[in-house]
């Protein structure tokens, strides 16, 4: 289902639990909705549901400001803890890519910290091949650097040849 702006509170707790692993982001806390929109692409951004409400969310950021790039997206994707190895972050998956390949995307990336297994497993299960490693990339809020495996996967129906 597509995120709107009222899924933001869940959202955001969702992201605040991803931050808590130390395995998902950089990040140190949840940006405001304004923020966080400000810097992801317009579409596609999915919410997973269940009857207790949003479980999970995806969305894609502008992986440059260069025209040329316009078609490569970086891929954040969290599932909330309660309802991970359900298949949620597969199905977010599945449909991000499939709505990125509607919004004309020929190119995902994602930059998922080594330790972060179960992310790894999920995005080579759907063909992102590692493209190399930053090491040392980024420091957390308390001061550890970490590396940060680079994965992209290409589009097999956009920004192919004839």
């Amino acid at each position: 289902m597509p995120l709107e702006a009222e899924d933001w509170p869940a959202v955001a707790r969702i992201f605040e639990q991803g931050i808590a692993t130390g395995n998902a982001t950089f990040e140190h806390s949840a940006p405001s909705w304004e923020r966080w929109s400000a810097a992801r692409c317009p579409e596609p951004r999915l919410v997973a549901r269940d009857a207790s409400g949003v479980i999970g969310w995806a969305a894609l950021s502008p992986a440059s400001a260069r025209h040329v790039y316009r078609g490569v997206g970086a891929v954040s994707i969290y599932v909330a803890p309660a309802h991970g190895r359900r298949g949620v972050g597969r199905a977010l998956l599945d449909e991000l890519i499939r709505a990125s390949e509607r919004a004309g995307f020929w190119t995902l990336q994602a930059g998922i910290f080594p330790e972060n297994v179960a992310s790894i497993a999920l995005h080579e299960g759907f063909g992102f091949r590692t493209v190399g490693t930053h090491e040392r990339f980024g420091q957390m809020p308390d001061g550890r650097w970490r590396d940060v495996v680079l994965y992209e996967r290409r589009s097999e129906t956009v920004g192919v040849e004839p």
